[in-house]
């Protein structure tokens, strides 16, 4: 049988049926660690903290542009045929600089252009979409689905007398 209590010691006792015989263990959690090493270790990670925070921003950056450009890259290749070929040309060419500043860790040079390639996209987005006849889907623009729009015919949809029935189907 295995017991752990609260203080995290494990207890484990053993019992051969054959000879009817118990064998019992503890086995208690020890650090090795005292207090003045406790603390030493938690002032360097105050002193660190700053730097963690500033090598975590860096790193969301960093996947945050990859993410982007896969993204960017998934997209374009779908609305390929509704954009014009400079544009479609722009967008690669910032797609490669990107990777290469991923490339290189030049974290100025990823936000730059993860920010150029954000706005990039946003004006395609809106011109594929233009092309289209239609804002993106779950753009504004319209009356909420299920919402007070004008009913066939331009009138404001709730005045009309509307009797509801109930019907079965039979067989």
């Amino acid at each position: 049988t295995f017991d752990i209590d609260a203080n995290g010691i494990l207890s484990v006792t053993a019992k051969d049926e054959a000879t009817s015989k118990d064998q019992k263990i503890t086995i208690t959690a020890n650090s090795g660690l005292n207090e003045s090493e406790i603390g030493r270790m938690v002032d360097e990670a105050k002193s660190h903290e700053a730097e963690d925070k500033r090598r975590r921003e860096q790193v969301e950056l960093r996947n945050q542009a990859d993410q982007l450009c896969y993204g960017v890259e998934k997209a374009v290749a779908e609305i390929k045929d509704k954009l014009p070929a400079e544009k479609v040309a722009d967008v690669e060419r910032k797609v490669a600089s990107l990777r290469q500043a991923l490339d290189k860790e030049d974290h100025e040079a990823i936000k730059a252009g993860h920010d150029e390639l954000e706005k990039l996209m946003s004006e395609i987005a809106t011109q594929a979409y233009q092309g289209a006849g239609g804002p993106p889907p779950g753009a504004g623009g319209g009356p909420a689905a299920g919402g007070g729009g004008r009913a066939p015919g331009g009138r404001k949809g709730g005045d009309d007398d509307v009797i509801d029935a109930e019907f079965e189907e039979s067989n």
